[in-house]
């Protein structure tokens, strides 16, 4: 009669003695667990995954998170970097901006890292994912040209140098491009002194600029030839820039025609440079199919498109400048003594006789010819009515 109470107390003890096992057991796994998963490795592991999935959101505030709660981590240089390479891959407008934000702030807590470089790279990138035509706006190409400049300086013997000289080259062939149309819409007008002033600064900004010959071969022109009372021109500019492009450009289209211009002029030719000689003629062997240029297709497709073609190939006449010289005076030596050339105390006056839009400047040195004239300012005065009947005969013929 007494053996149902003695197995339901067995029954009891063998319960309670599997429940305190398995609790010993939970207890004594639970902190092994926890020292070899290594909390801090797991949270960056699993962000980075993330980015790999584009769940950006995700990714930072995880890697806020570890940053926040392991403050001593050996993983807390890899999130600061790996937060800008969210946004960087992320590649909106907005998340370019915050990337270079990050990667700027990761140069300047964690400068000794062997990363700087690349978070140099990334920064400049950051910029040149941004660039647009010659003709748009060209902040995001002077930014780039800034980083990539900041690049080669810092960290010329970086994995990432070979590439950010290459970029270098297409960003300053962009800005080149940009500076020479709007001195070729000039020089098509005839507003010399604005021309020059453009042309003039682009050849020693740009040395590798692709159409760097025909810009010199334009400033020939502009300062030989001459307009009375507007254009003096200056013969002897005319010949250096004459003698520069046979020098620099030996086989350039117009070493010839330069050639041609410098015997007129009673000046000396120049022997080609041999070093730039052989860089030229390496270039012309190089295969045209080589060059990665877009093909039909894509060049019609990027008339419609923002992005600009960088596939432009460089003169090189060596490697891209990492520091601009000074502004170039554009005004013909008669303007001012010649020991003065390059000064920038000069002021703009309008010049109501040279076709619109130009400007001739003066300064301390004395006045230009159109503006000391009396004869030309009486002429001057008469060319606006002239102007306004020749608008009104256009539009009314019998008026």
């Amino acid at each position: 009669m007494n053996r149902r109470p003695n197995r339901t107390l067995l029954l009891g003890v063998i319960l309670t003695l599997a429940t305190l096992a398995g609790c010993h057991r939970h207890q004594h796994e639970a902190p092994d667990l926890a020292a070899s998963a290594e909390p801090d490795k797991v949270l960056f592991e699993r962000s980075i995954e993330d980015i790999k999935n584009k769940r950006y959101d995700v990714a930072r505030l995880t890697l806020q998170t570890l940053m926040n709660t392991y403050p001593d981590s050996d993983y807390l240089a890899a999130a600061k970097l790996a937060i800008a390479d969210s946004y960087f891959e992320e590649a909106t407008t907005a998340a370019l901006t915050h990337a270079e934000v990050e990667y700027k702030d990761y140069i300047t807590f964690f400068p000794n890292t062997p990363e700087v470089s690349y978070a140099q790279y990334r920064a400049a990138m950051c910029h040149y994912r941004q660039l647009e035509k010659p003709d748009r706006d060209r902040t995001h190409a002077f930014r780039a040209e800034e980083e990539f400049q900041l690049l080669l300086k810092r960290y010329p013997d970086s994995q990432y140098a070979a590439d950010g000289e290459m970029k270098l080259l297409q960003v300053q062939e962009l800005l080149a491009e940009s500076e020479f149309r709007v001195g070729r819409f000039y020089y098509m007008r005839e507003a010399r002194p604005a021309a020059a002033a453009r042309l003039a600064n682009l050849v020693e900004r740009y040395p590798n600029y692709s159409q760097r010959d025909t810009t010199l071969w334009m400033l020939g022109q502009l300062f030989q030839k001459k307009i009375p009372s507007y254009w003096p021109g200056d013969p002897e500019r005319a010949a250096e820039y004459y003698a520069r492009l046979v020098r620099e450009h030996p086989l350039s289209a117009y070493a010839p025609d330069a050639k041609t211009e410098l015997a007129h002029l009673g000046q000396p030719v120049p022997e080609p440079d041999p070093v730039l000689l052989a860089r030229a003629q390496s270039v012309e062997l190089v295969p045209a199919e080589a060059e990665e240029r877009p093909g039909l297709l894509g060049r019609v497709f990027g008339m419609f498109s923002s992005q600009p073609d960088t596939s432009a190939a460089a003169a090189r006449l060596g490697p891209p400048p990492l520091e601009h010289p000074e502004e170039v005076n554009p005004l013909p030596s008669v303007f001012f003594p010649k020991d003065q050339k390059g000064k920038s105390d000069v002021t703009v006056e309008t010049v109501e006789n040279a076709p619109a839009g130009t400007v001739i400047q003066t300064g301390g040195n004395g006045p230009g010819p159109a503006a000391t004239d009396p004869s030309a300012k009486k002429d001057d005065d008469k060319e606006p009515t002239k102007k306004k009947k020749s608008f009104w005969r256009k539009l009314i013929p019998f008026a």
